[in-house]
C-alpha cells in the first residue's frame, strides 16, 4: 500500500528486489519500482537497500521518505538504518516513519526515545504510523 500511496502521489518508488516478487496487488493496480537506488546515495547504499519502501522525487535523487515496515522484526532495526542514514547523509533529509500494529506504538515509543536517538536528533524526524492509518490513507488516495 505504501507504494501505491506514493505512486498516486507522483513519487518514484524503491522497494527491494528481493519484496517485489511479494507484493499484493489485490488492493492496488501494478506500479513501477525503480531498479537501484540513485549514485548520489553510494556512500549509504547498503544502508539504503534494506529499508522496505523508499519515495523520491520523480525523476530525481531527491528522498522524500522512508518506511520500515516492522510487522514481527524488531522496531529497532529500523531505527538503526533510519539513524545510520540520518548520521551519514548530509543532504535534505527524507520523512522517517516505521509502520507496524497499533499495539506496536509503545515499543516504538521507548525505542525512539533511548538516548543515541535523542542524540542524533532522530527522535524528532521519525514518526509512527499504524497499518490502520496507512490504509485510510490508501483509501483517500484511491478514492
Amino acid at each position: 500500500m505504501l507504494g501505491a500511496i506514493g505512486d498516486s502521489k507522483g513519487f518514484d518508488i524503491w522497494i527491494p528486489a528481493s519484496d517485489r516478487a511479494g507484493l499484493d496487488w489485490e488492493l492496488s493496480s501494478p506500479f513501477d519500482c525503480i531498479s537501484r537506488i540513485p549514485k548520489a546515495y553510494e556512500e549509504v547504499n547498503d544502508i539504503i537497500q534494506e529499508i522496505d519502501v523508499i519515495w523520491l522525487k520523480r525523476g530525481s535523487s531527491i528522498l522524500q521518505a522512508m518506511f520500515e515496515v516492522e510487522h514481527t522484526t524488531p522496531i529497532y532495526s529500523g531505527l538503526l538504518r533510519f539513524n545510520d542514514f540520518y548520521l551519514i547523509e548530509s543532504r535534505g533529509m527524507p520523512k522517517f516513519s516505521v509502520v507496524s500494529n497499533d499495539t506496536r506504538r509503545s515499543l516504538f515509543l521507548k525505542q525512539v526515545n533511548r538516548p543515541t536517538f535523542k542524540a542524533s536528533g532522530l527522535a524528532e524526524q521519525c514518526n509512527f504510523l499504524d497499518y490502520k492509518n496507512v490504509f485510510q490513507w490508501f483509501n483517500r488516495i484511491r478514492n
